[in-house]
């Protein structure tokens, strides 16, 4: 079988060399993954399962992103999220070097593996991971999702339904299926290891679930002027939807330096800048819920587990096996 390979090299010390080679089908380009022999519970498909999973017990006996996940998580049990590594990768068409903190470096190979595991709800994003861009910008993730996207829904109008559409809409629906599975996701890390460098990544991951629906428009607008040479003369720029993308770029995202750390209830209203605050009117599915004023603990009385929030305020709510098998019911 002909395979795209992408290999990521990650020097995490002077003596330390992790390899992980990710081989594509040439054709479909899914995943072409070795069984893992005696997967463990937490990568089971009813385990913390997504409240929108399609998939069935009978038919998949274990989540296919958390087979993947679990070489990644396995290797990495005794390290940091803010250790700071030189990482490789390597394809077909070029070979891109950086050194950089290793949260980084695993939200970068989870943005691969999501497309190509075999999960439903990611496989929207596969020509991404076809077209892989290791460590990309958030710049650079709107402008290859908005391509995508229109590029998706031209094909879309060349077929019998021709429901191809130029809007975007349907990408938003997609990031919001993402956020709810990446909130699954950070359950099944808790029991999966006590290492924080995955579960920061899939903070990171989270981030851009987040923030490219609520900065899409104005990103856009900023964008225009790469087009002028399409558009006609004297044409005025259209004014920005919203000014959260000034904000947001003012509002320094220091990747390496970012943490994921259980904090109090009460603080969490502060840790959110201004503009995210605001922008938490029109986002209410992404963003931390407003919280009351903090209420006495009554001895017996199950608690809720504090959520993690990163210390630039995007948020992973980790909820109660039981309280999730609720839910799911």
């Amino acid at each position: 079988m002909n395979s795209v390979d992408i290999i990521y090299r990650i020097k995490l010390g002077p003596d330390r060399l992790e390899t992980f080679n990710f081989r594509l089908d040439e054709e479909t380009f899914d995943l072409i993954g070795d069984d893992v022999p005696n997967p463990p519970q937490w990568t089971e498909l009813e385990y913390s399962q997504c409240a929108h999973c399609p998939l069935s017990k009978e038919e998949h006996s274990h989540c296919p992103l958390a087979l993947q996940m679990h070489s990644i998580v396995d290797r990495f049990h005794d390290t940091r999220s803010i250790d700071e590594v030189v990482v490789e990768v390597v394809t077909e068409e070029r070979r891109v070097r950086q050194k950089t903190g290793l949260q980084r470096v695993v939200a970068s190979m989870l943005d691969l593996i999501y497309p190509i595991c075999g999960c439903p709800k990611t496989a929207f994003m596969k020509p991404l991971a076809r077209f892989h861009l290791p460590l990309c910008s958030e710049e650079e993730t709107i402008f290859r999702v908005t391509g995508m996207y229109l590029l998706a829904q031209y094909f879309l109008s060349r077929t019998a339904s021709g429901k191809g559409r130029i809007e975007f809409d349907g990408l938003t629906d997609i990031y919001t299926e993402l956020h709810t599975l990446n909130t699954a996701v950070a359950r099944r890390l808790q029991s999966a290891t006590t290492s924080d460098s995955t579960k920061n990544a899939i903070t990171l991951v989270d981030m851009y679930s987040t923030l490219v629906p609520l900065l899409l428009e104005d990103e856009l607008v900023e964008m225009r002027g790469f087009f002028l040479a399409y558009l006609p003369d004297g044409e005025e720029k259209p004014k920005t939807v919203t000014n959260y993308l000034e904000k947001a770029k003012a509002f320094s995202l220091d990747l390496d330096n970012l943490k994921l750390t259980p904090t109090e209830e009460e603080k969490r209203r502060d840790d959110l800048p201004d503009w995210l605050k605001e922008a938490k009117g029109i986002m209410g599915p992404y963003l931390p819920d407003d919280v009351d004023d903090k209420k006495p603990v009554v001895p017996g009385e199950a608690t809720k587990p504090a959520a993690f929030v990163t210390s630039d305020g995007l948020k992973l709510e980790l909820t109660p096996m039981d309280e999730a098998n609720k839910n799911d019911e």
